[in-house]
């Protein structure tokens, strides 16, 4: 594949993307402002086909037209931030499996989200939930209490973090697996199949 053609597939995959992040899909037991999506898709086709640096170049691509779009509710793009990294580990930490080792196992998968679990509740616990909470003026016992209505075992950053936001990011990294990787499998043999026709 040229430069130019991964450039073209790149910024293909990066709008469909974009237009799957409008579908929004909230989740019971869970506050309205943590939804899934299926925006990660894209980025996933691109790291298994093309190596894991276009899965995190789709993300890039997405998260800043979007913010130059329609902004961001705190001012500073906390959101498509946080976005873009849970995002890119997704995409790049299976893309990285699938593209040196060529092949992906349950020890890939395992390993993948152990490592996004451990990244996101670290990032979540110093810098996302942090930097929301001080944008928007609230103290910590306003913020923490959006979360412990829906949670009962919520009573500050660190056990939001852990019994809502750790959860919800499992849920996400499952959904992108299970739809994701053998829908990107099946287009690949498709594409396969229409190059041998030709």
């Amino acid at each position: 594949m040229s430069k130019t053609q991964r450039m073209t597939s790149i910024a293909i995959l990066a709008s469909c993307s974009m237009l799957l992040y409008y579908f929004k899909i909230p989740l019971p037991f869970f506050p309205p402002f943590l939804t899934l999506d299926l925006s990660d898709i894209p980025a996933l086709i691109g790291a298994i086909t093309m190596g894991p640096l276009a899965g995190i170049l789709v993300q890039f691509v997405k998260n800043i037209v979007e913010y130059v779009l329609h902004g961001s509710y705190v001012g500073f793009p906390v959101g498509q931030f946080a976005n873009f990294i849970s995002g890119s580990l997704i995409a790049g930490l299976i893309g990285w499996f699938y593209f040196y080792r060529k092949k992906l196992d349950w020890t890939s998968y395992g390993i993948s989200t152990l490592i996004f679990l451990a990244a996101m509740y670290a990032l979540n616990y110093y810098f996302i939930l942090p930097s929301i909470m001080s944008l928007l003026g609230l103290s910590m016992e306003e913020y923490t209490a959006s979360f412990a209505q829906f949670n009962p075992m919520v009573k500050d950053m660190r056990t939001a973090v852990l019994f809502v936001i750790l959860p919800f990011n499992l849920i996400k990294i499952s959904m992108v697996y299970l739809i994701g990787i053998p829908f990107t499998f099946k287009l690949v043999r498709i594409l396969q199949k229409r190059s041998v026709a030709i």
